[in-house]
């Protein structure tokens, strides 16, 4: 976790990974941590239940990150400046035309 916070002056979130996995290996290892923790989200649910999504066993965390991005997007950002939604889209366009493509060969 010393590490994320030594990084985080850094342009980007470089050190945002290594401060979650601290995190994540103080909330496995702490009880007081942990009721901290359950405090601060039933003070807060919308800005900790993601995290508290991912750490659960078998989490999907690529599908988690992906939502709260849209989720920040859609608060922050006018919709003309919106980028993700329309790079959904597109990813999707693009694997649908693969595989009807592969599916018409195939037949």
């Amino acid at each position: 976790m010393a590490f994320g916070v030594v990084l985080a002056p850094l342009p980007g979130p470089v050190g945002v990974p290594f401060v979650l996995f601290g995190l994540i290996l103080l909330l496995r290892s702490s009880v007081w941590i942990k009721r901290q923790f359950v405090k601060l989200v039933k003070a807060h649910p919308k800005w900790l239940r993601p995290v508290r999504t991912m750490l659960r066993p078998g989490a999907k965390i690529i599908s988690l990150v992906w939502l709260q991005g849209l989720r920040v997007e859609r608060g922050v950002m006018p919709k003309r400046f919106r980028f993700m939604y329309r790079a959904r889209q597109g990813v999707k366009s693009l694997f649908k035309n693969r595989f009807s493509r592969a599916s018409e060969d195939a037949a």
